[in-house]
């Protein structure tokens, strides 16, 4: 009796020694059962600074990051962006250099400056030469060679243009001046040949000089055989000058031709020829469009007394102009 009642206080016992052991052996359990508090747990939160404190990446949310932040401004906003440069001043004029022919023969020059908006003044060297308006228009006056020249109010530089006026001047008795004599008995049979030669121009002269203000391209003084071939029927003509410039390529931008006749009556044949040529070549002669264009809108014929021109050229109504000019 006494040994089951032993056995009995000995087994409640231990179970009271199971129960009450249990709850304070976590920190001793290796497990790590789901009742276990894992707030002490060592490792690092994720969403923390790592406590190292050095991390291969910059934290984007990190104003401090290494990496540089677009927002920010680099050193690309502190580079100064290159000078444009200075802008050169200058003056020039439409001519370096021409001639006319005849006393009250003009010609308007044309100033560019750079930059704009200055006032122009202009002088000659020799108003008895060659006067000049306050536009630039430049009229002569007697033989002789003067200098224009403008000046910009703007900048203060001058550009200049030489003038040559050449024609032999005549005194009332139809002889050149410096032949004359004051004398009533004074001979004046040479007269009436002065006379002649006085109204004569130089055509030859006057096609340099525009052809050097107004280049034209590949154009060649044509023969008797050329002449014939681009303009039929001008052989037949009598003429006292006969310059006709033309060209066989065919991008055929223009020509250019003076006749002096030495019957008026054939004034009209040779404009009737001009034009045929004119015609023609707008009539698919030109073949190509822009030279078709220029041979239908800058192509002229012009006659003064026994002078015809034929001229075809971007610059054809001042050529007009500057031949007009001559009589």
């Amino acid at each position: 009796m006494k040994k089951r009642i032993l056995t009995l206080t000995l087994a409640l016992s231990l179970a009271l020694l199971a129960a009450c052991g249990g709850g304070g052996s976590s920190s001793s359990n290796p497990s790590g059962s789901g009742s276990q508090d894992n707030s002490s747990v060592s490792t690092p939160d994720q969403s923390q600074p790592d406590g190292s404190g050095d991390t291969s990446s910059p934290d984007a949310s990190n104003p401090d990051s290494s990496a540089p932040d677009g927002s920010q401004g680099g050193d690309s906003s502190s580079t100064p962006l290159p000078d444009e440069g200075e802008v050169t001043a200058s003056l020039s004029l439409s001519k370096n250099d021409f001639t006319l022919f005849t006393a009250g023969a003009t010609w308007q020059l044309k100033a560019s400056a750079t930059p704009a908006g200055g006032t122009f003044t202009w002088s000659s060297s020799d108003e008895n030469v060659a006067s000049v308006s306050d536009n630039g228009t430049v009229t002569a006056v007697a033989p002789g060679t003067a200098t224009i020249t403008v000046t910009d109010s703007a900048t203060g530089l001058t550009a200049r243009c030489i003038v040559r006026c050449s024609w032999e001047e005549q005194t009332d008795s139809g002889s050149s001046s410096g032949s004359g004599s004051s004398s009533s008995g004074g001979s004046s049979s040479s007269s009436s040949g002065g006379s002649s030669s006085s109204s004569s121009v130089d055509l030859s002269a006057f096609a340099d000089q525009v052809m050097a203000d107004h280049p034209f391209g590949m154009l060649q003084l044509l023969d008797a055989s050329l002449l014939e071939n681009l303009y039929p029927g001008m052989g037949n003509v009598s003429t006292e000058q006969c310059l006709v410039y033309g060209t066989m390529m065919s991008m055929n931008n223009g020509e250019f031709g003076l006749v002096q006749v030495k019957d008026s009556a054939d004034v009209d044949t040779v404009k009737a020829i001009f034009q045929a040529r004119i015609d023609g070549m707008i009539n698919g002669g030109a073949w190509y469009p822009e030279p078709t264009r220029i041979w239908t809108e800058c192509s002229r014929v012009v006659s003064n007394g026994n002078y015809v021109m034929m001229v075809v050229h971007e610059d054809c109504d001042a050529i007009v102009d500057a031949f007009n000019a001559l009589f």
